[in-house]
């Protein structure tokens, strides 16, 4: 049988008193916790809880149109991955992070992976082109998902591609 780690006595939680049970938690506290979050007298500093500093949050710019139309005149002049300098030269302002405009690239080509597309440069229309070419690969698939395709642990685009590319060479 086990024996009861700290005092045992009849009453509310094995303590006597009320003052026995008050310096019990006094000295959990002291014990585990942090010195800064405790007062000398061992009771909880509320100061430690509160924010050291104040994070101001800027509203986030929304996406639209005007900026769909930039990533395409950057798409066409700076080419796939090269997201600071169509950041720097067509969506002005530094609201754009390179991830934010990857992402928003992979959606205009519907492709998750643009790893295929590094260097690659097209108007609008061939854009668009690469868009429908990846839906009609991604419905054949079955790797179409959320508006791109997206290879799935199979490798099944992996395969795909291979065979493309040996009835080419036929």
């Amino acid at each position: 049988m086990m024996e009861a780690a700290g005092p045992v006595a009849v009453g509310q939680g094995g303590f006597t008193s009320l003052a026995e049970r008050q310096q019990y938690v006094i000295d959990m506290r002291r014990r585990f916790s942090p010195p800064s979050m405790l007062s000398p007298d061992g009771s909880i500093n509320q100061d430690f809880f509160k924010p050291k500093r104040i994070v101001v949050l800027q509203q986030r710019s929304k996406w639209g149109p005007a900026q769909r139309e930039a990533l395409y005149k950057g798409l066409e002049v700076h080419g796939v991955g090269k997201w600071r300098e169509i950041a720097a030269d067509f969506l002005r302002g530094g609201k754009w992070d390179d991830q934010q405009i990857r992402m928003h690239a992979a959606k205009l080509l519907g492709s998750q992976s643009l790893a295929r597309y590094v260097g690659w440069k097209g108007i609008k229309e061939k854009v668009e082109q690469e868009y429908a070419r990846n839906k009609a690969i991604g419905e054949a698939t079955g790797c179409w998902k959320g508006g791109m395709l997206v290879d799935d642990t199979n490798g099944t685009l992996r395969k795909y591609f291979e065979a493309q590319a040996e009835q080419h060479k036929q």
